[in-house]
């Protein structure tokens, strides 16, 4: 019963209108987002201390005393944040404090603070929302929508212009979190990783799809105003003709699109006339 009800709906499925570039750029920049979602490498960090000679083993004796699993800071992505973290520190022998980022499995010291943390979680609530909204966009460049508001955001391509905006969003403030990191560690090389380069290639996969999308709502625009215009000529030929056989009417049609109007309201009519009299069994 299930696959019959399947097999229905799939045959009542009308691919004519359906844009298969934008949805395959939809469908990759959906997986983009889901790839930079699930990173751990939206920042890359060069520890300089050890090459400098300036690394203080006290610090690290005492971070290795006092806390287990202490492992060195070298990439932070949003994969980092999906486990349960909290923070703690502690206060050196010169009296300097020092923020300690707890997962279950590591530990890391004077690398990430609370507001560091935050610009992440919203970085996964905006690659979150990215691939939803590429999805829903890949399923309707196959499927027209029949709601009228789904039809004129599929139009005007207003999905793709969000994603745009959210992926210049999520550029922001990974750069915000790259400065918060960069005043933990001033002495080291803290730059953006790969995760901010797939959230970009999502979007740019979106102003693709929305080039798609416009150039084939100006193919079918540039078709329908042809067919309309051979419509046109083709009327108002065979009226002139007509005229021309009617020696008391010569008066001649201007106004063409008036006249076109008037035939579509008679063929309606005349259709309609036509099913009631033959009513359907």
């Amino acid at each position: 019963m299930f696959l019959s009800k399947l097999g229905t709906i799939c045959t009542r499925m009308d691919f004519r209108e359906a844009n298969i570039p934008a949805a395959s750029f939809h469908t990759v920049a959906a997986i983009l987002a889901i790839f930079a979602m699930m990173s751990t490498d939206w920042i890359l960090i060069e520890d300089m201390s050890a090459k400098n000679g300036t690394l203080d083993i006290g610090v690290l004796q005492a971070a290795e005393l006092y806390m287990k699993n202490t492992e060195p800071c070298h990439a932070i992505g949003c994969h980092d944040f999906w486990e349960a973290v909290r923070f703690g520190g502690y206060i050196d022998d010169d009296g300097k404090s020092h923020v300690a980022f707890h997962t279950p499995s590591r530990v890391i010291v004077d690398c990430i603070t609370p507001s560091t943390a935050n610009y992440f979680y919203i970085l996964i609530a905006l690659c979150f929302v990215i691939s939803a909204t590429s999805s829903l966009c890949a399923t309707m460049s196959l499927l027209p929508p029949p709601a009228p508001f789904l039809s004129w955001l599929r139009v005007n391509s207003i999905l793709e212009m969000s994603n745009m905006m959210l992926t210049l969003c999520c550029c922001t403030i990974a750069i915000v979190a790259q400065t918060d990191i960069s005043d933990q560690r001033p002495e080291d090389i803290v730059a953006i990783g790969a995760g901010v380069f797939l959230v970009c290639i999502s979007g740019l996969l979106s102003f693709l799809a929305a080039m798609a999308s416009i150039r084939q709502s100006n193919r079918k625009s540039r078709m329908r105003r042809i067919d309309n215009q051979r419509l046109l000529c083709a009327r108002s030929l065979r009226s002139w003709r007509d005229a021309g056989r009617r020696a008391e009417d010569v008066r001649p049609i201007v106004d063409f699109e008036r006249y076109l109007d008037d035939c579509t309201e008679l063929e309606q009519t005349s259709s309609q006339a036509t099913t009631h009299s033959n009513p359907a069994v």
